[in-house]
């Protein structure tokens, strides 16, 4: 199945595209968490910086979206990209001249934000359109994969690169990540759309605008219809809320609590991407074909388990294991993600229901304003303890309506 998956050139092409953007995401949240922690020495502003990248995804998920089932899908991937280049450059130069400040990254932070939600919602959806039905659940999990690899190679590669070239070095690399990803995707629309008819109205933004309302509604009410979309889209919302954001907890658990240097935190924080990696590896080689709700929500649940685990480790070693328990379920839960949102939705839609999937991944920023607030009276320990828990509580009553056939009744 693989091998067949990267056979197709379309996939090639933007599966590498994905794979630069994603090294680009990973290094550049390690990065700026250093930066704070280190020049700043202020712990919540990295749940902040955190927080103002997912915001794009909660405001233009669904905006963006149903403006990529209007034009062509790749040129809001290849204006994103553009967008993203951009801003790093500038940082760049910036930091070279000693200017580059917290506002910056606040900035660099939205800006690749909404660059994020491209490749969630457009980018994926151009993969799930391009490949066989039947490489769908490999296609994904190669995609997950992809995604947690960088997870993984990228802090691995930020927390020496920091201490060796510094910031100014990171930011060049990054540069060079999403001028490769452009360069990628303005291939794909050179050799595979530019003999293809498509049918497109003419676009503006303010006719966006006002039919958002109506999109917004036709979705909605489609996913509450649909039991298993409804699944889908509430355990994303709990996992948003109260999982995703302990991700930006790692380096200040690690600083704080097991007094790592740099390198050691990059170690760490490369954890939970290598259990995806492997978890991806298992997903991609099965293949699975049916119990997908099933394997998306005990995906949740056991990247919950290993987070609860990881409050409690006291060393390097256990932390990374309890991470990397937590990162293969996780990968569980990321690929029967996009395989349920595109078996629930019908051609024409499906713009529509990965936007509106990325609106509810974008609900994190809402744990992450909660968690900012909180942890400047609270340990990040407890922190962690209490978002799982309160995960773990509304997960079984989750379960609980799935035992009893009726999935999730509002």
């Amino acid at each position: 199945m693989i091998i067949e998956c990267f056979q197709n050139k379309k996939f090639n092409i933007l599966w590498s595209a994905g794979c630069m953007t994603g090294v680009a995401r990973a290094m550049e949240f390690l990065a700026l968490s250093l930066f704070i922690l280190e020049g700043l020495g202020i712990a919540f502003l990295i749940t902040i910086v955190f927080a103002t990248r997912m915001l794009p995804m909660s405001l233009l998920g669904i905006f963006i979206g149903s403006i990529s089932e209007n034009v062509k899908a790749s040129s809001v991937v290849t204006f994103l990209y553009l967008c993203s280049t951009i801003i790093v450059l500038c940082c760049f130069i910036l930091q070279a001249n000693d200017y580059f400040n917290i506002y910056l990254a606040l900035t660099l932070a939205f800006i690749n934000g909404t660059t994020w939600v491209a490749d969630l919602a457009v980018r994926r959806r151009i993969i799930t359109e391009n490949i066989e039905e039947k490489f769908l659940s490999t296609s994904l999990a190669m995609e997950t994969l992809s995604n947690n690899a960088t997870r993984l190679i990228g802090p691995l590669c930020t927390g020496f690169l920091y201490i060796t070239i510094g910031l100014e070095g990171i930011f060049f690399i990054l540069f060079f990540l999403y001028f490769s990803a452009l360069i990628f995707i303005i291939v794909f629309q050179t050799k595979f759309e530019k003999s293809k008819s498509q049918k497109s109205r003419n676009f503006s933004v303010l006719d966006e605008t006002t039919n958002l309302y109506f999109n917004i509604k036709k979705t909605v009410l489609h996913g509450y219809k649909d039991a298993k979309l409804r699944l889908l889209l509430v355990v994303t919302l709990i996992f948003n809320l109260f999982g995703f954001p302990l991700i930006s907890l790692v380096p200040v658990y690690g600083k704080n609590n097991l007094s790592l240097n740099e390198f050691d935190i990059g170690i760490l924080a490369s954890s939970e991407g290598l259990g995806a990696l492997i978890g991806s590896l298992i997903i991609a080689k099965f293949s699975p074909q049916k119990n997908l709700s099933l394997l998306f929500l005990f995906g949740c649940v056991g990247f919950f388990i290993g987070m609860f685990c990881f409050s409690i480790s006291p060393s390097l070693i256990i932390g990374f294991v309890c991470l990397t328990i937590g990162g293969i379920f996780l990968s569980g839960f990321s690929t029967m993600q996009g395989a349920l949102t595109f078996r629930s939705a019908k051609k024409g839609e499906r713009g529509y229901n990965f936007g509106i999937l990325v609106t509810f991944i974008g609900m994190a920023p809402l744990g992450l304003l909660y968690l900012s607030f909180l942890i400047t009276t609270l340990p990040v320990e407890k922190l962690i303890q209490i978002n799982t828990t309160i995960a773990f509580i509304t997960l079984t009553i989750i379960g609980y309506f799935i035992y009893k056939k009726k999935f999730i009744i509002f």
